[in-house]
């Protein structure tokens, strides 16, 4: 896989914390073969998904249909780079 794609929220509490294991089973389940979860993280008022994949735009879409519009939808953000760089390129909002 050429690229990650991070999915960011904030985070401020253990609710939050369970939140983000939850979507990254939902996402892990229903990804299929564009991508593969390769875990979280959190701290520093952020917590995010991790994705290895060749196709960012596409694995993006992927989840965000996973997602609750009202729910998940809401803060989110979301950012890949080619795992030769350090710099992000934001894809949302």
């Amino acid at each position: 896989m050429k690229y990650q794609l991070v999915l960011q929220w904030p985070y401020s509490s253990k609710a939050d914390y369970d939140r983000l294991t939850s979507l990254e089973e939902t996402i892990r389940d229903g990804l299929g073969d564009i991508g593969i979860v390769d875990g979280h993280d959190y701290g520093s008022g952020e917590m995010n998904i991790f994705i290895h994949t060749d196709e960012p735009a596409m694995a993006f879409e992927k989840a965000k249909m996973l997602l609750d519009p009202g729910n998940d939808l809401d803060h989110m953000k979301a950012g890949y780079r080619d795992f030769d760089q350090e710099e992000y390129i934001a894809i949302f909002p």
